[in-house]
């Protein structure tokens, strides 16, 4: 091959090598979003150990591996303070509902024990102690713990709660973080599928049916389901239902669940007995047409 071709082939390789090299060159860069302010006005003088929320570090975006630090603020809003290293007395914050669950470990942080990574929590399922010796009432606490990156790209969450260790929980203010991990490139992951739908609740079905009632005479009796017919017992008796199956009737505005407490009615044609007591909570007359819902 002579000099000129293998010139061409030459430039030729350093063209492809330079429209390839933006692609391998991208690397992944992590980046931590504005902060959460605090609110207005928190409340304040409660008796006892009560928290307020007030404002957060924002959430991060994260590379594989890569460990960051949040911050979060709660103001003393009770009338008691919290003093470090006195148990009943000194605040924390944990691992709370629903990501990972109350007391449970996470993906994020931990002590290294219980499944959890090592990122210099107080325990697994504590992010983080009250930073200063004592915070007393209306003063803030700047709580601060680390998280890592899980390996695989995602968006993970952490909620957390301040309690007072060995005495109460504090107020739950749904706080939380969102750590997305990027993928290798620094592209973010795709986005979490969203919640599923519930299944629409079907409509009940109604029946217009007549119902009599039942009680004078029989009062002191025991029914067929071994209760004893009083003036107050409330329920009806049907003929197929079973002994404490519970029957929702509605008869104009008024709408009442009651249990299957006997067996009848003894007429064709009337679905329910009603008892006295039921009778007068639906206020129906001694005969009356109703609607059953089921």
């Amino acid at each position: 091959m002579g000099g000129l071709p293998k010139v061409v082939l030459a430039v030729a390789a350093v063209v492809v090598m330079t429209q390839l090299a933006p692609a391998r060159a991208a690397t992944c860069a992590s980046s931590v979003g504005p902060g959460i302010p605090p609110p207005a006005q928190p409340p304040s003088g409660l008796v006892g150990f009560h928290a307020a929320w007030y404002g957060q570090s924002g959430y991060m975006s994260l590379c594989a591996g890569t460990t960051a630090t949040a911050t979060v603020a709660f103001y003393n809003s009770g009338s008691r303070g919290w003093i470090a290293g006195r148990l009943g007395e000194v605040a924390y914050l944990g691992t709370w509902n629903p990501d990972p669950g109350q007391d449970h470990a996470s993906y994020l942080g931990g002590d290294g024990t219980n499944g959890s990574p090592s990122t210099g929590w107080p325990r697994f399922n504590r992010l983080a102690s009250q930073p200063s010796a004592y915070v007393g009432p209306n003063q803030v606490a700047w709580f601060q713990f680390a998280v890592v990156a899980p390996p695989a790209p995602g968006t993970y969450r952490i909620a957390l709660r301040p309690l007072i260790e060995g005495a109460q929980w504090m107020e739950d203010y749904g706080v939380f973080w969102v750590v997305t991990v990027l993928n290798a490139d620094g592209t973010p992951p795709p986005p979490p599928p969203p919640d599923p739908t519930p299944a629409p609740t079907p409509a009940p079905l109604v029946t217009t049916v007549t119902a009599s009632y039942f009680g004078p005479g029989l009062f002191g009796n025991r029914t067929a389901c071994g209760l004893t017919l009083t003036t107050i017992l409330q329920g009806v008796a049907h003929r197929t239902l079973p002994c404490g199956s519970p029957v929702t009737l509605r008869y104009g505005a008024n709408t009442l669940t009651v249990p299957v407490v006997d067996r009848g009615p003894q007429v064709a044609g009337r679905e329910f007995d009603l008892t006295y007591a039921t009778k007068l909570a639906l206020g129906c007359p001694d005969i009356c047409t109703l609607q059953w819902m089921r």
